[in-house]
């Protein structure tokens, strides 16, 4: 098949997509997190393929978290049966053709803020970590997953409450000013009622999100600026991982983790590893 036969794709073909996931991917994302991710109205994703045979989808990356102007891969997939045959390639090639028909200069795999599915290419993955390398990605960064093992956690330390909708116009107002680039990933939060927040004389001091864009996984984790190193993080994160554990959860993942030590304190382990790969368009 030619990158001719890899038309657009929209919203009708999520169920599609999902098999496709379902059957070849090992860490497959639900039917749910692919409509959040892929046909976000914030930062839709161009989709390209044919769900029977691979699918790849593309965005421009977010302002807020200084990518604009770059392009990234949020999903590539090809079914197991098609493997070997130059499909990935066509894949990639078709994506990269979206992305420099929309004038960005470069493409990166994953780790594409606010909507994305994995902060990079797991390193498990060798055939996918392959393919890249073969069509001259070079590998810039790597990152990790955390592990927490919610059937160990010490004591829920309170301090914390559940954001509500009374709470939308402060929160915004705090992402904005502090962290801009988790807006809205801690809005879409808010909106699924998986967000803790902690509170101190000056309002908000720290939040935590969960179940964002894949379910079990925690992020962002953000503490007031002036509150940075005091431990005020520590509350909403236990928050977070009982309101976890309550709903039924045995294990949690903190996504693409920037500092180690407030999740080793609740006794998080390294997990899995993400490789970023990135080439530029010309």
């Amino acid at each position: 098949m030619g990158s001719a036969g890899f038309g657009r794709l929209d919203s009708s073909a999520l169920g599609a997509i999902g098999e496709l996931c379902a059957r070849s991917c090992s860490d497959s994302p639900s039917l749910d997190e692919l409509a959040r991710t892929l046909f976000a109205p914030e930062q839709p994703a161009t989709v390209r393929g044919d769900p029977d045979v691979g699918v790849i989808a593309t965005v421009e990356g977010s302002a807020a978290s200084g990518a604009a102007g770059q392009g990234f891969i949020r999903l590539v997939v090809v079914a197991p049966e098609h493997r070997g045959h130059g499909v990935g390639r066509e894949l990639v090639a078709a994506g990269e053709a979206d992305l420099r028909a929309a004038g960005l200069r470069s493409v990166t795999t994953g780790a594409d803020a606010p909507f994305y599915l994995w902060p990079g290419i797991e390193a498990s993955e060798t055939a996918l970590l392959c393919l890249f390398e073969r069509v001259k990605y070079a590998r810039v960064e790597a990152n990790l997953n955390m592990d927490v093992d919610l059937t160990t956690l010490p004591p829920d330390p309170g301090g914390w409450s559940a954001a509500t909708g009374a709470d939308r116009d402060e929160l915004q107002a705090w992402a904005a000013q502090h962290w801009v680039s988790w807006e809205l990933e801690l809005l879409r939060a808010l909106g699924r009622d998986t967000l803790v927040i902690s509170r101190d004389a000056d309002g908000i001091a720290a939040v935590c999100a969960y179940d964002v864009n894949r379910a079990g996984w925690i992020g962002p984790v953000a503490v007031r600026p002036d509150q940075l190193g005091h431990g005020v993080g520590v509350a909403p994160l236990l928050g977070t991982l009982h309101r976890m554990r309550a709903a039924g959860r045995a294990r949690a993942e903190v996504g693409w983790v920037g500092p180690l030590v407030p999740y080793a304190r609740v006794g998080a382990t390294v997990g899995r590893v993400f490789f970023v790969y990135r080439k530029e368009l010309r």
